[in-house]
C-alpha cells in the first residue's frame, strides 16, 4: 500500500491555467452551428493546460456491477492512476479527514454512514493507516456518520446524517481513540475526555460542514422539501470564545465549538425589510437570523426553531460544503456547496456558492451580508451531486455524483466525477466549464469523501457498498489514492 508521507507523494495533477479561462487558438465562431458543444470541445482538447491532465472521459458508463479491486473498478482521465489503500473500510465509508496534517498525513479517519445504533453494529468512525491500510475502529454507535473534519485546533469533527436527531461529535487525540461508544439520546460517550457531542450547533441531518480557523461554522441540513415546507436551511454557529491560537488544545473544555450562538439563512432584499423571502428565493442576498438555544440544548431542533422563528431559505437536499481557498486566500470568505436535487423529477441538482462578507450596515445582524449565487448548473450528465472539494492551489472545484444507487434514478448511468473551473472575467457567476474525471465500473457502488492533499496532487476518495458478490472482503468500502 502506498505511503502519503511527501517524500513517497508521486507528482500527479500537475496545476495549469485555471482562473480566467481562454481558449486560445479556438477554431470556432459565434456563428458556428452549435457553439456550446464546440467550447465544450475546446474545454477537452486544452484539458492539461486547464485542468491539470489529460484527455478527459467523454461518455459515462452504464454497467451494473463490477466485482474487482477498487484500483480497478474505475475510469481515468488520462495521465491519472489510482492505487488501493484499502478495501477494509466500513461498507458505507463516507467522508475523510486527513491526519494529522494534509500536507504529511499518516491517517485517514473515515465516517462509516450505516445505523450503528444497534448493540453489536460495526464502527462508524474509523481510522485508516496509509502506509499499509490498516483499519482501527474508533468509535460506535452513530446514525449515518457522514462529515469528519479535522478543525485548525487539532480535533476531528464527525457528523450524523439522521434528520432532525443527527449530532456533531468532537474527537480529540485521534489515534488514541478506541472502542468509544455513544448514547444518542442523550448525547453521552463512554469517554467524555476523548470524544463529546457539541450540543451547541444543535440538531439536524448533518453533511455539509465548513469549520473556519476561529470556530465559526457554516453547515447545511440535509433536507428534502415536503409538504410546501422549506427543504434543508443553510446555518452560522459563531463561538463565544474564539480560537485565536497557534497550538493544538489539550482538552475539549478548550474548543470553541464548546458554546456560541446559531443563526439560519434568509434571502430577501433589505430595500424590503426583507420580507419577500420564502419559496422562489433561493439566491441573492439575505440576512442570518439569530435563534433562541435552549437554556439545555440537548435536543436543540434547528429546522423546527427556525421555522417558528418565521422561516428560513430552504434548498433540495443541500450536501457537502467546502470553503473556497482561492478566495480566502483574497479575503474574502466564500463557501460552495451541492443541492442533490432529483433524477426521476427531472431536477439534476445544482452547486451554490455563499459569500459572507462583514459589513458595518446595522440592516444585516451579526455585521455580515449573506451572498448566495450559482455556480453549476446540473444537467442530464452532471446529475445529483454530492460530495465536493476545491483542488488546493488552483481552486477547480470537483463535484461527486449521487445518482445510480439511488431509487428514484435506476434508469440513468454510473456515478462520476467531475472537476469545474473558476469563473472567469465573463458576464456570468457560473464555471468556465466542467470535464467528467473518473468513471465507476460499478453500477451499484457511489463515490464518497474525496479528500486532496494539500499540494492539490493527488487526493482520496472512497468506493462506497460496492457490488458484494465476488469481493475479497464482503461489505466494505475501497479507499483509492488518485495521483498522475
Amino acid at each position: 500500500m502506498p505511503s502519503l508521507s511527501a517524500s513517497h507523494r508521486r507528482p500527479a495533477i500537475v496545476l495549469g491555467l485555471t482562473a480566467a479561462v481562454a481558449l486560445t487558438g479556438a477554431t470556432y465562431a459565434l456563428t458556428t452551428a452549435d457553439p456550446g458543444a464546440a467550447y465544450h470541445d475546446q474545454l477537452a482538447a486544452q484539458s492539461k493546460a486547464l485542468f491539470g491532465f489529460g484527455q478527459p472521459l467523454d461518455r459515462e458508463l452504464d454497467q451494473p456491477s463490477f466485482t474487482g479491486p477498487g484500483d480497478q473498478a474505475v475510469e481515468l482521465a488520462g495521465g491519472l492512476t489510482a492505487t488501493l489503500v484499502s478495501d477494509k473500510i466500513g461498507e458505507d465509508a463516507d467522508m475523510i479527514a486527513l491526519w494529522p496534517t494534509d500536507e504529511n498525513p499518516t491517517y485517514a479517519i473515515i465516517c462509516n454512514e450505516i445505523d450503528g445504533s444497534g448493540a453489536g453494529s460495526p464502527a462508524t468512525v474509523q481510522r485508516v493507516r496509509l502506509s499499509d491500510g490498516r483499519v482501527s475502529d474508533m468509535v460506535s454507535g452513530n446514525v449515518s456518520c457522514d462529515p469528519s473534519h479535522r478543525t485548525a485546533w487539532g480535533t476531528i469533527v464527525v457528523g450524523e446524517e439522521a434528520g432532525a436527531s443527527g449530532r456533531l461529535y468532537e474527537i480529540i487525540d485521534p489515534l488514541n481513540v478506541t472502542g468509544v461508544t455513544i448514547n444518542r439520546a442523550t448525547g453521552v460517550t463512554s469517554d467524555p475526555t476523548h470524544v463529546v457531542a457539541r450540543t451547541a450547533l444543535g440538531q439536524l441531518s448533518y453533511e455539509g460542514v465548513v469549520f473556519l480557523d476561529d470556530g465559526t461554522t457554516y453547515y447545511s441540513d440535509e433536507l428534502r422539501p415536503s409538504g410546501g415546507k422549506p427543504g434543508g436551511g443553510i446555518y452560522k454557529f459563531s463561538p463565544s470564545t474564539p480560537w485565536h491560537g497557534s497550538a493544538p488544545i489539550s482538552s475539549l473544555a478548550q474548543s470553541p465549538l464548546a458554546s456560541g450562538s446559531v443563526a439560519v439563512l434568509r434571502l430577501g432584499s433589505p430595500t424590503r425589510s426583507f420580507a419577500d423571502y420564502g419559496q422562489g428565493t433561493n439566491t441573492g442576498t439575505g440576512k442570518w437570523v439569530l435563534l433562541t438555544t435552549p437554556a439545555d440544548p440537548v435536543t436543540f431542533n434547528l429546522a423546527a426553531t427556525a421555522l417558528a422563528a418565521g422561516g428560513y431559505t430552504g434548498y433540495y437536499r443541500p450536501e457537502d460544503m467546502d470553503l473556497d481557498p482561492v478566495a480566502a486566500a483574497d479575503g474574502t470568505r466564500r463557501l460552495c456547496w451541492n443541492d442533490t436535487g432529483n433524477d426521476q423529477a427531472r431536477q439534476w441538482g445544482e452547486t451554490l456558492c455563499l459569500t459572507d462578507t462583514a459589513t458595518a450596515d446595522t440592516a444585516f445582524p451579526g455585521g455580515y451580508q449573506p451572498v448566495v449565487e450559482p455556480f453549476v448548473i446540473g444537467n442530464p450528465q452532471l446529475r445529483m451531486p454530492d460530495n465536493l472539494d476545491f483542488q488546493p492551489g488552483t481552486g477547480i472545484l470537483y463535484l461527486l455524483m449521487d445518482a445510480t444507487t439511488s431509487g428514484e434514478n435506476a434508469a440513468y448511468t454510473n456515478d462520476q466525477v467531475w472537476a469545474c473551473l473558476r469563473d472567469g472575467a465573463d458576464p456570468d457567476t457560473l464555471s468556465d466549464g466542467c470535464v467528467r474525471v473518473m468513471n465507476l465500473k460499478d453500477g451499484a457502488a457511489e463515490f464518497t469523501g474525496i479528500t486532496f492533499l494539500a499540494d492539490g496532487k493527488s487526493f482520496l476518495i472512497h468506493l462506497q457498498h460496492r457490488t458484494q458478490d465476488g469481493r475479497a472482503v464482503d461489505r466494505t468500502t475501497d479507499q483509492i489514492l488518485v495521483t498522475g
